[in-house]
């Protein structure tokens, strides 16, 4: 039988292999480490953000729907025929003279001259 013999020098060279494969697993699985942290870093700030960005979007939401709120009970409060416009065209219909039309209705003589012959147009 042939005895495998090893030499000092050999098994230096095999023991400092072995020594680099383990010093890089060990940089590899740190680096991943690291990896995994920051990106779950990012996924805990991504989370946050977009639980902030729900509750502005709630508050404006709320925001919204009380301008509407405010803007339906306008409406229901002044109807149109209340306006000074819909007051001239109105008296406008019935033959008023622009004079008497911007005087009864607080707007000026160039509107009511404009109200006459836009409603003479769509009575014509």
């Amino acid at each position: 039988m042939d005895a495998i013999v090893i030499t000092w020098r050999e098994l230096l060279i095999a023991v400092i292999l072995a020594s680099l494969v383990y010093l890089l697993e060990v940089a590899v699985f740190s680096r991943r480490r690291r990896n995994k942290a920051a990106v779950e870093s990012a996924a805990d700030a991504a989370t946050a953000e977009i639980a902030r960005l729900r509750g502005e979007l709630a508050t404006l939401r709320e925001r919204v729907d009380a301008v509407e709120s405010r803007l339906n009970s306008a409406a229901t409060e002044r109807p149109e025929e209340d306006t000074p416009y819909s007051r001239a065209v109105r008296l406008a219909r019935e033959g008023l003279t622009a004079q008497e039309l911007a005087s009864r209705c607080g707007i000026s003589r160039g509107e009511a001259e404009l109200i006459i012959a836009l409603n003479r147009a769509e009575s014509g």
